[in-house]
């Protein structure tokens, strides 16, 4: 993929969102996820690709995050932050966008909804078996 053609998937959002711009507050929040793919590299036997981050606005607001299928792009909406569920929204599309692993509603983290009763030691456990 040239960069052209990343520029223009990262920037548009899906489910009608739109980037938000860089500030010192959407720093943090985009650093939230990063921290989360850090762990993710501790954890892991092997190393993640480098993921492009991005925080997005507006659209839909039942989608807690997407992600480029195989693509190392993720995006998470700015109202999923702050949830008890940003750990394993984060994760998951990790996986969509690492290893393109499709929805899967029998597995607690791979379903295409928010599973709450998953706890964050379940929720690595699960990611973890991808790998």
């Amino acid at each position: 993929m040239n960069t052209a053609t990343r520029t223009r998937r990262t920037r548009k959002g899906a489910f009608g969102h739109s980037q938000v711009r860089m500030d010192d507050s959407v720093y943090l929040l985009r650093r939230q996820v990063i921290e989360v793919i850090y762990a993710a590299n501790r954890r892991l036997s092997v190393r993640l690709p480098r993921l492009e981050v991005r925080v997005v606005d507006g659209g839909d607001c039942h989608v807690l995050g997407y992600a480029v299928m195989g693509g190392k792009v993720v995006h998470i909406p700015k109202d999923t932050f702050g949830r008890p569920c940003l750990l394993q929204v984060v994760l998951h599309e990790i996986l969509h966008a690492v290893l393109s692993t499709e929805h899967d509603e029998d597995c607690r983290l791979m379903s295409a909804y928010v599973d709450h009763t998953l706890t964050d030691d379940e929720a690595w456990e699960l990611f973890l078996g991808y790998f």
